[in-house]
């Protein structure tokens, strides 16, 4: 703004106003009406003159490049803060491939690579049964496996990339009644944590619960924190990883099983066949396992057929777990939520042949779960077993017979 000398304007303005006065007495004195006029005028252009001093110097407007508006600033980083960050992943290393397994200097880890034909097979079976039951809520939950966070880049990315080959199977997810759990996301902010076992193929205990904590949040359900489980470890663990490939780096770096007992009381079954007639008590977690290849068959006494397990929840809800032996080591914290638990391995003999939909009917259950690890559509065997029971229809009722003709009268004698 232009800066005004006040002592100059001071004495311009007492020469306009001694000249202004002069002109008024003679206007006055010969021409009352042009008088007024000037004076209205003078006013005017003494009002205009001050409102401009006045006025407040007004600031230049800055450009879009030179700001960030406060508010948005805010929100980026409200944003940034409610969000648990993701921990950096860790560098491999150096590591040798045998068998399809990487092994590095303390773990082995299967390569996974995206088989996109059969992620949307295993999806359209998800589908098929979902539209068998359009009253149940269906859960479908990938897991990763260890490769994914600890592996070398070039086996987690590209073409071996698990979250890639995880959502082309969600995106073929058809239906209402269907909700992905994204395990992976949640996972991958603990990768500090002990998820993984080194030397077997398998997530621990902690990474189940991540994965639970996933289900949960997509639920809109409650989870007590780790904390608050009785928890306590089997050493000496040896498994899978090391099996597969006698590595010597495997065997010298053993794993231990942690476990964390339920925190509600249970009563559990397992049983050969669907009719569960030939019930045997069913340990949650076994803590006197010697053998070292056997360890991770703490949880839920392993891969049994079907399970049945009663709690003290009072959540009055139903859950069908469907899953392989991944699914193992997640049911033990499922029974905080759910009033019945059930467990079914589709692989299993007495079990093969079995309606899924008859069996959900039958027992009332409202919610299934399909928790597989990421190799899981890739397996023939687990896949044809699952396919099985989906399509599987009740028996139908068999018609009505007829009821049986009335037996004949004997017959009038004759009259003779």
């Amino acid at each position: 703004m232009k800066k005004y000398n006040t002592q100059d304007f001071k004495g311009k303005t007492n020469a306009f106003l001694e000249n202004a006065n002069e002109n008024i007495k003679d206007m006055k004195k010969n021409n009352p009406q042009k008088f007024i006029g000037t004076v209205l005028m003078l006013i005017a252009s003494v009002v205009i003159v001050f409102a401009v001093l006045l006025a407040p110097e007004k600031k230049a407007v800055p450009t879009e490049a030179d700001t960030t508006a406060p508010a948005e600033a805010a929100s980026s980083v409200t944003e940034q803060t409610t969000e648990e960050p993701t921990t950096e992943l860790p560098t491999a290393g150096e590591y040798t491939v045998t068998n399809y397994i990487v092994v590095t200097d303390n773990a082995g880890m299967e390569i996974y690579s995206i088989a996109k034909g059969k992620l949307t097979s295993y999806a359209e079976v998800i589908n098929t049964f979902a539209a068998k039951v359009p009253d149940k809520q269906i859960y479908c939950m990938l897991a990763p496996t260890r490769i994914a966070f600890y592996g070398p880049d070039e086996y987690r990315t590209g073409q071996h990339s698990q979250p890639d080959g995880i959502n082309i199977a969600y995106s073929a997810l058809k239906g209402n009644n269907i909700k992905a759990i994204d395990a992976y996301g949640e996972i991958s902010r603990h990768t500090n944590d002990y998820i993984y076992f080194r030397t077997d193929h398998h997530w621990t205990a902690r990474g189940a619960y991540y994965a639970y904590n996933a289900l949960c949040k997509a639920t809109g359900q409650s989870y007590a924190p780790l904390e608050s489980y009785q928890s306590g470890k089997l050493d000496g663990f040896v498994g899978s990883m090391y099996r597969y490939t006698n590595s010597k780096v495997l065997e010298s770096h053993p794993d231990y099983v942690e476990y964390f007992m339920p925190i509600v009381d249970t009563d559990g079954q397992f049983f050969t066949t669907p009719e569960m007639s030939d019930g045997k008590t069913l340990r949650i977690i076994t803590t006197n396992i010697t053998d070292r290849a056997s360890k991770y068959m703490c949880f839920i006494q392993g891969d049994k057929a079907l399970e049945r397990i009663k709690t003290s929840s009072t959540s009055g809800k139903k859950i069908l777990v469907i899953k392989e032996s991944y699914g193992n080591a997640l049911v033990p914290f499922l029974l905080e939520n759910y009033s019945e638990v059930y467990v079914l391995d589709p692989r299993q003999s007495g079990v093969s042949s079995m309606s899924l939909k008859k069996f959900v009917d039958d027992n009332g259950i409202g919610e299934i779960l399909f928790i597989n690890y990421v190799m899981a559509p890739s397996n023939s065997k687990y896949m044809n077993a699952l396919t099985n029971i989906v399509n599987t229809d009740p028996p139908t009722a068999a018609p009505a017979t007829a009821a049986p003709a009335p037996a004949p009268t004997e017959a009038p004698a004759q009259q003779g």
